[in-house]
């Protein structure tokens, strides 16, 4: 009997047990049930129904849109065309194009009594430059003068300005030395082009060599250009040529040649006090094939120049075969762009022969309109010896307006 009733209390129980057990798990199913159906509640609510515009406002807003989506494709379109440009720009960024204009007023009376009072250029240079592979450099320049009346038909009137090749030649860099580079082509002989720098006044006047034709200031050959550099001495700067010698506006006719060396350097420098430059240079004209030709014509130059702030003054001195001559000359920055300038030129052209010397003389002021336009208003003369090929005996005088344009 008790066997019986503790079973019953063990059956009573398991069966008190089972039913709190599937009440808490009926309880957990439920809440899950009730939590996944409030949740897709929150999501319909979430849910953004679709705003419909009144008519009057749907045509703007498409316009709208479409001017943001042209805005963007013009953006990535002009993104593209910058990006060629670059490219472009940066296979040429080597490449330099400019020039000058050399613009004159002239009034002046002719020793026969004829009066000139004419516009017209004295000299229009186009300058191409480009850098090549292996540090190379070409350059191109061409000048544009008129053409002279006494070899034009008398039958005709025009004397249009035409083009020529004045510069002409590339710069290659000598393998192992760094500061010596050799030139060929159509170039600058060793003087002029050098010595034209000193006063920077060529849109005035020719410097005295050029302007007596003792020198062509472009010839066709050979050139080495370089630097000598020693510690604790100055730099010296050199360049040596072998050209035809008949100059950049004939063609060779013999096979005579001119070689020339130019040396110079600035022997002295300080930025309160200024620098000297010092040059000079030897020519030895018509050198035959064998070099023995008594005839060769030998010519030496000289010159010393000081340049400050305030202004440059210069001494330059000619001789040679049959020939002498000296120049000074000074420019004067006397008021901001304002400079005024003197020089005085004395040339003997054949020493054996006498009162055939030139003497001339320019001064006047310049004003620097900018960087790359100067103006200046000079007076230029000469007077001849009894026996000088120009202006024999009298002073003939020219009063000038100058332009200078550079770009």
């Amino acid at each position: 009997m008790k066997r019986n009733v503790g079973l019953f209390l063990v059956l009573v129980f398991c069966l008190s047990w089972f039913d709190v057990s599937m009440g808490v798990v009926a309880k957990k199913v439920k809440s899950k049930i009730v939590k996944k159906i409030i949740q897709k509640k929150i999501e319909q609510k979430k849910v953004i129904q679709p705003v419909l515009l009144p008519k009057e406002e749907i045509a703007p807003a498409l316009i709208e849109q479409k001017l943001r989506d042209y805005k963007q494709e013009t953006k990535i379109a002009f993104a593209k065309i910058n990006e060629r440009i670059d490219k472009i720009s940066n296979q040429n960024n080597d490449a330099k194009i400019g020039g000058v204009i050399f613009f004159r007023w002239q009034k002046y009376t002719q020793n026969g009594g004829a009066n000139v009072n004419n516009f017209d250029f004295d000299r229009v240079y186009l300058d191409f430059k480009k850098k090549l592979d292996w540090d190379a450099a070409v350059r191109v320049t061409l000048d544009v003068a008129r053409l002279d009346t006494s070899k034009l038909d008398t039958s005709k009137k025009s004397q249009n300005l035409f083009d020529y090749l004045k510069y002409a030649y590339v710069d290659m860099p000598v393998p192992s030395l760094s500061n010596l580079s050799a030139r060929l082509g159509l170039q600058q002989t060793v003087w002029i082009d050098w010595a034209d720098k000193i006063l920077n006044l060529r849109f005035i006047a020719k410097s005295l060599i050029d302007n007596e034709g003792v020198m062509a200031s472009a010839d066709f050959g050979v050139g080495a250009l370089g630097k000598i550099s020693r510690t604790n001495l100055p730099e010296l700067e050199y360049q040596a040529t072998v050209m035809n010698g008949a100059g950049y506006k004939s063609a060779e006719t013999d096979s005579r040649k001119n070689v020339g060396l130019r040396i110079n350097s600035t022997i002295y420098q300080n930025d309160i006090l200024g620098s000297v430059i010092v040059g000079g240079f030897g020519q030895l004209a018509g050198i035959n094939s064998s070099g023995t030709d008594d005839s060769t014509a030998k010519q030496v130059g000289a010159l010393v120049a000081y340049k400050h702030r305030l202004g440059t003054v210069y001494i330059e001195y000619l001789y040679g075969t049959g020939i002498s001559g000296y120049s000074l000359g000074a420019v004067y920055n006397f008021y901001p762009r304002f400079n005024a300038f003197v020089r005085v030129d004395h040339y003997d052209p054949n020493r054996s022969v006498a009162n055939d010397e030139l003497d001339r003389s320019f001064f006047g002021i310049i004003y620097d309109w900018g960087k790359d336009i100067r103006l200046a208003l000079d007076l230029q003369s000469v007077t001849g010896g009894s026996a000088a090929s120009t202006s024999a005996g009298v002073t003939t005088s020219a009063i000038y307006l100058h332009t200078l344009v550079s770009f």
